[in-house]
């Protein structure tokens, strides 16, 4: 029975620190450091702005579900992805000249 509740915890605690990884560390910090990049690449059209707060109540979206709903949630995964190569040839340049 112990060893049931101990594997439980194992996956749960696994299934955060993966949350962790991705969501804060990907999705935060990838992007915050490629989006300036991407920008300057591509003279400033992408990521293209995407606005939140339009209403779109006259086509029956609400609130969250718009949000949801919205297929331009992460239009930004290059910036991500860009953003994660820089974090590492960083880190392997620090790694190795230093």
């Amino acid at each position: 029975m112990e060893e049931v509740i101990v594997g439980e915890v194992a996956k749960g605690l696994f299934k955060a620190v993966g949350y962790l990884i991705i969501e804060l560390f990907f999705w935060t910090v990838c992007y915050w450091v490629g989006w300036p990049i991407c920008k300057a690449v591509t003279l400033g059209a992408y990521p293209k702005q995407v606005n939140l707060w339009h209403s779109d109540i006259e086509d029956g979206n609400f609130g969250a579900l718009n949000i949801a709903r919205n297929n331009n949630q992460h239009s930004g995964a290059w910036c991500a992805l860009v953003g994660l190569a820089v974090v590492i040839s960083a880190f392997f340049f620090v790694i190795t000249h230093f």
